[in-house]
């Protein structure tokens, strides 16, 4: 309804705030936008189920606009911040709507009986003499087949009505008109309840205190007992379920029509700021909110002390951890997973081998779950032995206990059916293409000039070698500063013996981020990956997205992922190497463009983000939504 209407989700589900004034004069906007439109006037019963099943749940967010039909709602609206004083009652609001829309406005009535319809037309025309009821018509008592639909539409369409109000009870009213609005070129579509049966006089009203009170289900109840216990009995508790749920979890993210929940666990969050993992989480999981899944990511709250609770269409959770290097991660996914599975996402995507183990309890409470097992983890210097063990141990466990193993490198690919006889799912990341025109502020900062120094950015870790290149730099013979971008975590050693190494020329300027990385990146005069671990390099991909001149420790995965793009170093006597290629290109300033145009144009060809969701789009339909409770 344009700029009328302002939302709040309740158990997922988008409610419009709104009176009945502005309800009304909503429906008068989308009578004029060119297309058929949907109103449903929606209680506990109607968001309950939506919640519960996803071929509702996509049923209903076809529609325009969802009314609070129900005190309840109004409720959990104003703790989120409505301004709402009332419910929008059906059966009021289409009083007020036959009031406030006569002639030229026509309208049509669909369900109920003959009876009842003869009934509610002399109501109306009570209520506004100038009504234009255009057409009623009463569905047969069946099973509709296709041909019933077809006539149905007809009737409709010749009738010429703007305003269609549809009553057949239940969430059948809001499936047809889910089912049959692309039948139409116009008119607006309204579910409204037991409005044709109130206004007509066949039913009583609750009383004004009841309904002020949420209690027009009771009396409901008190009038036909034996058919509505049951559905108020699952419904009304089902609400009250979900609710609680949210209140003391978090909201619940619910996709669009044939879209799904996914959630992303085991790296610290996002927006990105550390390793590959937060990277792949922040550009995957943006793209795949932006096509209308609905994605939630775990932060580790320490990393995140604002806490948006959105960031580029996803939402955030944040949990703790047991901040050291060993357990940090596996305590906070530990922690997630459970949240996770009481949530129940329909899809669980688990960063890093070494949480494998945990996919059991997912898969437990529904979920399918995707692990993404990031290389050689394990070969990794930075483990003490008990981890190097865990990691290889949890590749076992990642065969066995998940849906889908995504591996990015085909040299991964190759090892895991070597020695384990599965075969995982290759897929690569994505290269941002960042080039173009940056500032220089962050030059300025570290005295720096644009197109004269070496970089090297990233994680100050044993296996990715940032010592190679600061003993090779005493060997290269040019004033370019050598500038090393990154910070050690809790390899608090390892920092301090880069310390010591570093001479005049190695410039250690931390961790940048941002624009400041953006900055240092586009105007490197030659960008450095000193390290061989065989896995998919997301500094790689994103130094080939600014378009950098790349010298790389000659290894299997990122001869794979580069391949001419970049010149080679090693690996034999890879310090001398290093040094002898970085003394080569600086003098070449030509070699250095061509090397620079290659990257740039590999990474637009091979490695595109939009390609990335597009397979994992592909994979989420493998484990598709239809085989997935919606509980």
């Amino acid at each position: 309804m344009g700029t009328l209407k302002r939302q709040f989700t309740v158990l997922g589900m988008p409610l419009a705030s709104m009176n009945y004034g502005q309800g009304i004069e909503g429906l008068v906007l989308l009578t004029k936008s060119g297309r058929p439109g949907a109103v449903a006037a929606c209680n506990t019963h109607i968001i309950a189920l939506a919640r519960q099943k996803p071929d509702f749940r996509a049923a209903l967010q076809k529609f325009d606009v969802l009314l609070p039909d129900g005190m309840p709602l109004v409720w959990s609206m104003r703790r989120k911040g409505a301004d709402l004083k009332d419910r929008v009652y059906g059966p009021y609001f289409m009083q007020q709507a036959i009031r406030g829309l006569p002639r030229p406005w026509k309208h049509f009535f669909f369900g109920g009986t003959e009876a009842c319809l003869r009934q509610l037309c002399e109501a109306c025309r009570q209520i506004q003499p100038e009504v234009d009821i255009v057409g009623t018509f009463s569905p047969p008592f069946r099973q509709w087949t296709e041909k019933d639909e077809t006539e149905f539409a007809e009737i409709i369409r010749n009738s010429g009505a703007d305003f269609i109000w549809v009553a057949l009870g239940g969430d059948r009213q809001e499936r047809w008109i889910a089912k049959n609005l692309g039948r139409h070129a116009k008119g607006v579509f309204l579910a409204v309840g037991d409005a044709f049966e109130l206004l007509a006089g066949r039913r009583a009203f609750a009383p004004v205190w009841m309904q002020r009170a949420g209690l027009t289900w009771l009396y409901r109840l008190l009038q036909e007992p034996r058919r509505l216990l049951p559905r108020y009995l699952k419904f009304n508790s089902l609400f009250v379920y979900y609710s609680l749920r949210e209140r003391f979890l978090g909201e619940v993210a619910l996709g669009e029509e044939g879209k799904q929940s996914v959630a992303f666990l085991g790296c610290r969050g996002v927006p990105a700021r550390y390793s590959g993992f937060e990277t792949l989480v922040e550009e995957l999981g943006a793209r795949l909110a932006e096509r209308g899944h609905a994605v939630t990511v775990y932060n580790r709250e320490h990393f995140y002390p604002d806490r948006p609770r959105e960031y580029r269409g996803m939402r955030m959770a944040y949990l703790p951890s047991i901040q050291t290097k060993s357990l940090e991660t596996i305590t906070h996914t530990l922690l997630a997973v459970i949240h996770a599975a009481v949530r129940k996402f329909d899809v669980v995507y688990l960063c890093g081998v070494g949480n494998s183990i945990l996919a059991s309890i997912l898969k437990m409470a529904g979920s399918r779950v995707i692990v993404n097992v990031d290389g050689d983890d394990f070969r990794r210097q930075k483990w003490h032995p008990f981890a190097r063990w865990w990691l290889k141990q949890s590749e076992g466990w990642a065969t066995k206990s998940s849906d889908v193993v995504i591996a990015d490198n085909q040299t991964v690919v190759d090892r895991y059916r070597r020695d384990y006889g599965f075969q995982t799912t290759y897929l690569s990341y994505g290269a941002p293409v960042r080039g173009g025109k940056a500032g220089t502020e962050a030059l300025r900062r570290l005295g720096l000039r644009a197109g004269e120094y070496v970089l090297y950015a990233g994680r100050l870790t044993p296996e990715n070698r940032p010592d190679l290149l600061i003993r090779a730099y005493e060997k290269v013979k040019s004033d370019w500063p050598c500038v090393i971008v990154g910070g050690a975590g809790y390899e608090t050693e390892y920092g301090r013996e880069l310390k010591r190494l570093a001479q005049k020329r190695i410039l250690l300027a931390g961790p940048i981020y941002g624009e400041g990385y953006r900055e240092l990146s586009l105007h490197c005069g030659i960008f450095v990956l000193p390290g061989t671990v065989e896995a998919t390099r997301l500094v790689l991909l994103d130094q080939m997205g600014f378009g950098s001149a790349i010298v790389y420790h000659d290894c299997a995965a990122t001869r794979e992922v580069i391949g001419k793009a970049g010149m080679p170093f090693g690996p034999v006597n890879a310090e001398s190497s290093l040094a002898a290629r970085l003394n080569e290109l600086i003098l070449l300033p030509a070699e250095r463009e061509k090397l620079k145009a290659a990257a740039l144009e590999r990474a637009r060809i091979h490695y595109n983000w939009e390609k990335v969701t597009d397979e994992y789009e592909k994979i989420l339909e493998r484990l598709s939504p239809k085989k997935v409770s919606g509980t």
